[in-house]
């Protein structure tokens, strides 16, 4: 009876071609000039993004505050995911005079630096072939 009710009520992984056209036809891309996001560029992230790209590396926001701006919320932390390694980050800050702080997270893949009186707390992005539990 569900079964009849609710064709789509089947794993993901098994759906046809129609179901996954009738699933892409639901999603959306939203583009973010939320007064919210907008006042996350100050010039620490501006300094910061612009090293990144004369890198040639990404620079990401991640974390919960996806999900607040999302929601029309102005994020009270902002992390950032790049594509450069700790080692990369390093020799990056170092060699433009950028203070780095709290170096505990580095054996996790994440640089803290000190830019314009804010603190900017990077992870690398990564692509685990197998977790390790997180």
């Amino acid at each position: 009876m569900l079964r009849h009710l609710y064709p789509w009520h089947r794993p993901l992984l098994s759906c046809s071609w129609s179901r996954l056209s009738l699933l892409k036809h639901y999603l959306f891309t939203m583009k973010l000039q939320s007064p919210e996001f907008q006042a996350l560029f100050t010039e620490g992230l501006k300094s910061l993004t612009e090293l990144f790209v004369k890198q040639n590396h990404e620079l990401r926001i991640a974390g919960g505050a996806v999900r607040d701006l999302l929601n029309g919320v102005k994020p009270q932390d902002v992390d950032f995911a790049t594509t450069a390694t700790p080692a990369q980050m390093k020799e990056m800050f170092q060699a433009a005079g950028i203070r780095m702080i709290n170096n505990r997270g580095e054996k996790h893949g994440t640089v803290t630096a000190r830019l314009h009186e804010e603190n900017f707390e990077i992870t690398t992005l990564r692509i685990d072939v197998t977790t390790d539990g997180r």
